[in-house]
């Protein structure tokens, strides 16, 4: 009977760690975003100062997490998931955040 080596490889790809990078970026400033809707509900006007700060520093986060997404699509010899996922994940995130100061800028 053969045995089948199952341990082949046939690529030196490997996953891109500016994309999990830029990924976790865009994790983490989800988690902000959801925790300043939350707070804005809960407190209204009250917490104006404290989720400006938060909201300006997690859009700051958001635009190195494109930075990261766009340098993570020009890499070679990496498997493409992540990145890809990364850049639509962080196209949206800033999009989201500018609409959101946006929305701000425009009713206060």
């Amino acid at each position: 009977m053969k045995r089948k080596n199952r341990d082949v490889k046939f690529t030196n790809k490997g996953y891109s760690r500016v994309g999990i990078t830029s990924l976790l970026l865009s994790v983490f400033s989800l988690i902000w975003l959801i925790y300043a809707v939350s707070q804005t509900f809960q407190k209204g006007d009250a917490a104006g100062n404290v989720l400006g700060g938060v909201g300006m520093l997690a859009l700051v986060l958001q635009i190195f997490a494109m930075v990261f997404a766009v340098r993570a699509l020009r890499e070679e010899d990496v498997f493409r998931g992540i990145p890809k996922a990364a850049a639509v994940f962080a196209a949206v995130l800033l999009f989201i955040w500018v609409a959101v100061y946006g929305l701000g800028i425009y009713f206060v």
